[in-house]
């Protein structure tokens, strides 16, 4: 006859039931560690921003600037000459030059800088290249003001 049972079920002894704990312990501590990943990528999110304060996302306003930046090139290649100029921009530079608030212009003599309003600003730059140029990194600025429109200023240089 064998001493050794075939399985575990006609163990009577509770010798399962340390198994049993480990497996909820890391199953538990799993759950903690996925809650804590979550909370921390959603707090370090360099797109959140406070639409309501600011009346538009961050995302939106940014998208809200390639749009007229997109614009703004489709209407100089109709011009006589002109010819399709690609935009390559780099996601890491435009997130971290978008900045909260934004900078009304100073009133004539005022030695200090009005305080900002509520929107966004963001200063960038972007890569143009159009078919038999060379390609050209040009900066280029938008600003919104909480209630108005997207407002773009583009250092375009003929090529």
């Amino acid at each position: 006859m064998n001493k050794y049972p075939a399985s575990n079920q006609h163990n009577k002894h509770g010798h399962g039931t340390a198994g049993k704990v480990a497996l909820w312990s890391a199953i538990l501590l799993s759950l903690a560690l996925l809650t804590f990943v979550t909370v921390w990528a959603v707090r370090a999110n360099p797109l959140y921003s406070d639409a309501a304060t600011n009346g538009q996302s961050k995302y939106k306003f940014i998208e809200a600037c390639k749009e007229k930046l997109t614009e703004q090139l489709d209407e100089f290649a109709k011009q006589p000459g002109g010819a399709k100029i690609e935009s390559t921009y780099n996601a890491r530079d435009i997130v971290s030059g978008t900045s909260e608030g934004a900078l009304p212009r100073p009133e004539a003599g005022a030695t200090a800088l009005p305080p900002r309003k509520a929107g966004w600003s963001l200063l960038s730059q972007v890569k143009l290249s159009r078919q038999g140029f060379a390609s050209q990194t040009v900066p280029f600025a938008c600003q919104y003001e909480k209630g108005g429109e997207v407002q773009l200023n583009l250092q375009q240089q003929q090529q």
